[in-house]
């Protein structure tokens, strides 16, 4: 081991002793190594992503700047049907040791995928009218949002095959590669006088697309014209149970809609502003650990004891994240522009919705390592967060504005995991 590798185990070991009041094992150190690898090439690539963020705010101005956050939002909930195959490719490909079973279940993946996807575009684009109106928006945004689902699939599938082969450094490396694609992009867009939203919309196309071929071939180990049907079986009930919570999910960006609905497209742009580094802040810092904890996680034979670890954790992070979600929201918006009026109270509201969605995320994906009784709770756990949304939106917004949607935030990650609590007892079953 390196002497910095070495440096920064024990570094990283000081809040671990702290918290658990043990010392590291070979386990946590392995698992800690490939969370580090994975937070430096997140902290890279989180920076180039909100450099985007900034100059996209900046150059589109709010209006343009929600148009964005419509195409990311609709784009999010159209492709959630194309990625049912992730999470159990992910949780089965990391409990699988031998080569041989490791190709079947990554086969098997990509082929079911890629009938997903072909099988997701004919029903969007047949359907395209009505789907228009239902997410309220011009039929142009509808389709950049569609190619937006497909190319972010293609990016995001690829991608967690290497987690589920634990290549975490290729996983670090590459995931960083798509912001900075995503920025160099944009800037190239700028550079001949093209700020529009489309133009945002085609970096993404772009950055994703580009990640996803690399990935592609440096799999061609593991991805082969192979179909095995018993796989196929497992990895088909796996996902039909977890999908419709999938999709409750992503329609959980149905705020932005309801925002355009009872306000402006400006006010979406606004909210998308204190949503960028706070929610998605929050959830991009559990996607850091996720990335080694999901794999870890679905090997554990305990998955109780990895939850009172992790209950153990959660006031050190809730002290730290909350004032750190606060201040960088400040910093963020001074980096908008005077286009973007910043509220200390606002911004604490949205400050404690990264840290209850923080912890949702956390423990919803321990309960989705469990197997498909896990997955069964997932699903109605997001169908919970999604109609407290919902109820709650469609009052508080008319009522008071963007404070309304913070809020909601709050009531509906808090109520997912509360029942995600009760039903704790799941984790202690055999695993599917």
């Amino acid at each position: 081991m390196t002497p910095l590798k070495e440096f920064g185990l024990r570094l990283l070991s000081a809040p671990y002793e702290l918290i658990f009041k043990e010392k590291m094992d070979e386990q946590a150190r392995t698992f800690v190594l490939s969370t580090s690898y994975v937070g430096v090439a997140t902290l890279v690539g989180g920076l180039f992503t909100l450099a985007f963020s900034i100059i996209a705010a900046r150059a589109l101005g709010p209006s343009d700047f929600g148009v964005l956050g419509l195409v990311t939002t609709v784009g999010t909930i159209l492709g959630i049907s194309m990625l049912a195959a992730s999470t159990p490719m992910i949780k089965y490909g990391a409990e699988a040791q031998d080569h041989f079973v490791q190709v079947s279940i990554f086969s098997t993946s990509y082929i079911l995928v890629a009938l997903l996807i072909a099988a997701s575009i004919c029903i969007y684009a047949l359907f395209s009218a009505p789907l228009s109106y239902a997410f309220g928006v011009p039929a142009d945004v509808f389709f950049f949002a569609l190619v937006l689902g497909v190319t972010s699939t293609a990016y995001q599938f690829t991608t967690n095959s290497l987690r589920g082969l634990f290549k975490m450094r290729a996983y670090a490396l590459l995931t960083a590669a798509q912001s900075v694609l995503l920025l160099a992009a944009f800037f190239t867009f700028i550079g001949t006088d093209m700020k529009s939203w489309e133009s945002a919309s085609y970096s993404y196309f772009l950055s994703y697309a580009v990640v996803g071929f690399i990935l592609v071939i440096y799999l061609r180990d593991y991805i082969k014209p192979r179909f095995d049907r018993s796989w196929a079986k497992k990895i088909v009930h796996y996902a039909v149970l977890a999908l419709p919570g999938g999709v409750a999910a992503s329609f959980m960006g149905i705020d932005r809609i309801l925002i355009n609905k009872f306000m402006t497209t400006a006010d979406v742009g606004i909210y998308n502003a204190y949503f960028l580094p706070s929610i998605t802040v929050a959830v991009m810092l559990w996607m850091i650990i996720n990335a080694a904890f999901f794999p870890y996680a679905s090997r554990s034979s305990d998955k109780l004891a990895i939850l009172r670890r992790t209950s153990k954790a959660a006031p050190y992070f809730a002290a730290v994240l909350a004032p750190s979600l606060l201040i960088l929201q400040w910093i963020i918006f001074f980096l908008y522009g005077r286009q973007y009026p910043f509220s200390w109270g606002l911004g604490f509201i949205f400050a404690i919705a990264g840290i209850t969605a923080f912890f949702y995320q956390a423990l919803s994906w321990l309960m989705a390592s469990e197997g498909t009784r896990g997955a069964a709770v997932n699903t109605l756990s997001s169908f919970i967060s999604l109609i407290v949304l919902v109820c709650f939106d469609v009052v508080l917004i008319p009522l008071i504005g963007l404070l309304g949607a913070a809020i909601t935030l709050i009531f509906a990650y808090v109520t997912a995991t509360l029942y995600l609590l009760a039903r704790r007892r799941v984790l202690g079953a055999k695993q599917a």
